[in-house]
């Protein structure tokens, strides 16, 4: 097994797997990922040269018993959901750590008995970047097409996890995938960490901090009220307000000032960040953007379609400086 070893910022050994290692039973072929908790790698097994993910957990975060947690959990509830808008979970498992790990910990000073195995999930692998590649940037103009693709996608896939009592709560550009051929942009919604079942009645905070992407919270997840559906729509709707517009809807400079806008402050009129939107529009956002989520729409499909229809034929205008091109041929 080729790798080296780093040391996390918790002291623990963690190991970054290079191309051509064999880990649990898969071969690396490259990292395409690095966040705070966890590395991802392309992969294949054996003679078989289809891709899959592979997500690693850190060392440190496996020994993090709310991290592992979320870990599993993300596991365990997507493999609920049969999609196909939803990234596949085919299997799971743990690596125990090996000599030099266990070396490595007691020249830190670490107990060996205190290194935790390592955890992983084989996933479906989807070659293309998130929809955080579509968010305009002030001289640039957004794909509306792709956009109301991605949209009407993503609509179906957070619609059906609910249809399976499912909540994924932390909807956001970042956890939209894409992957493109010349015709068509697919959209594939993923990480389901913080993803709860519908009656669930776990704490919504840990030591006060909410669990979520804070630009995209919903006043009741923000205050630890009910969750319900329009929790998931109110946060759609905050992506979809960031990919037309380039921002989501309370961008400030503060957690606190965003907390406070999400729970006092008006939604925002798109027509005065992207003056060619169809004024329409305001109203359609204001009412999934809503405070009381009895006000919002039925289903993420009923928002997303009526998005869809307000900017049919409309005339986008030309891009002060062209965009990045983001697909894969």
């Amino acid at each position: 097994m080729d790798h080296f070893t780093r040391t996390t910022s918790r002291g623990y050994p963690d190991v970054v797997y290079e191309p051509g290692s064999d880990v649990a039973g898969y071969t690396i072929d490259a990292l395409v990922g690095s966040g705070s908790s966890a590395d991802v790698y392309r992969v294949h097994r054996g003679d078989d040269r289809r891709s899959e993910a592979l997500k690693v957990l850190h060392s440190d975060e496996t020994g993090n018993t709310r991290a592992a947690e979320r870990f599993e959990r993300e596991f365990t509830i997507a493999s609920l959901l049969d999609h196909p808008n939803i990234v596949t979970m085919y299997t799971r498992g743990e690596i125990p750590p090996d000599s030099q790990a266990i070396r490595r910990a007691q020249a830190l000073g670490l107990p060996a008995d205190r290194v935790p195995p390592t955890l992983w999930i084989a996933m479906q692998y989807v070659d293309g970047p998130a929809a955080t590649a579509l968010i305009p940037s002030p001289t640039t103009e957004p794909e509306v097409p792709t956009i109301v693709s991605v949209a009407q996608q993503s609509a179906a896939a957070i619609d059906f996890a609910h249809s399976r009592e499912v909540l994924h709560r932390d909807v956001k550009p970042a956890n939209i995938l894409l992957t493109s051929t010349r015709a068509d942009t697919d959209a594939l919604l993923s990480d389901f960490g913080i993803a709860q079942l519908i009656d669930d009645n776990r704490p919504l905070a840990r030591n006060g901090r909410v669990q979520g992407s804070i630009a995209y919270a919903s006043p009741e997840l923000l205050t630890a009220r009910q969750l319900s559906p329009a929790t998931d729509e109110y946060a759609f709707a905050c992506t979809l307000t960031e990919l037309l517009t380039g921002a989501p809807p309370f961008p400030r400079a503060t957690a606190f000032a965003i907390t406070n806008a999400h729970l006092r402050d008006d939604p925002p009129l798109l027509t005065r960040r992207r003056p060619w939107l169809p004024s329409a529009l305001n109203s359609v956002f204001a009412k999934a953007l809503a405070k009381d989520p009895a006000d919002r729409y039925s289903t993420c499909a009923e928002f997303a379609d009526i998005v869809a229809r307000n900017l049919r034929d409309v005339p986008v205008p030309q891009p002060t400086t062209p965009r990045r091109p983001w697909r894969r041929f």
